[in-house]
């Protein structure tokens, strides 16, 4: 079930970068913000962005690790690179759209995301672990 529900929300990922967005035949490199501007940092909207990109990811790195029994070096090695992989997939398809600005501050913000997701769902193990841990035998009374 976990494994549905995580190609679910990769499928979900993927249609919101590109949902509203007109394919072309060609690229345009030219509107890529490589480095945003002062002016741009300074607004509201680019820290929603960002914090909505940081959302986006949360779910997707606590869903891969659903199937995982611990959070090990490998299990968030992958789970970063696939999380680079289909944040660049978007973004690429966003730099052949007219009405779609591609940002590589959005890559970082998701990879972002899917670590904390990781810190999440490890916080989130571990307080279950304890709330269902074994308990303490009861004390004799005599």
């Amino acid at each position: 079930m976990w494994l549905i529900l995580l190609i679910l929300y990769t499928f979900l990922i993927l249609a919101s970068g590109v949902y509203g967005s007109v394919f072309v035949a060609h690229s345009h490199w030219d509107y890529v913000v490589w480095v945003p501007p002062l002016s741009e940092i300074r607004t509201v909207e680019f820290w929603l962005d960002i914090l909505v990109n940081i959302a986006l990811y949360l779910p997707f790195g606590m869903l891969f690790l659903q199937r995982k029994d611990s959070v090990d070096f490998s299990n968030r090695t992958i789970l970063l690179l696939l999380a680079l992989i289909l944040s660049c997939t978007v973004e690429l398809y966003q730099v052949y759209s007219h009405n779609r600005r591609p940002s590589p501050v959005d890559i970082v913000c998701n990879v972002s995301g899917a670590m904390v997701g990781t810190f999440l769902w490890n916080m989130w193990k571990n307080r279950l672990r304890l709330s269902t841990g074994p308990k303490a035998p009861p004390i004799p009374i005599r």
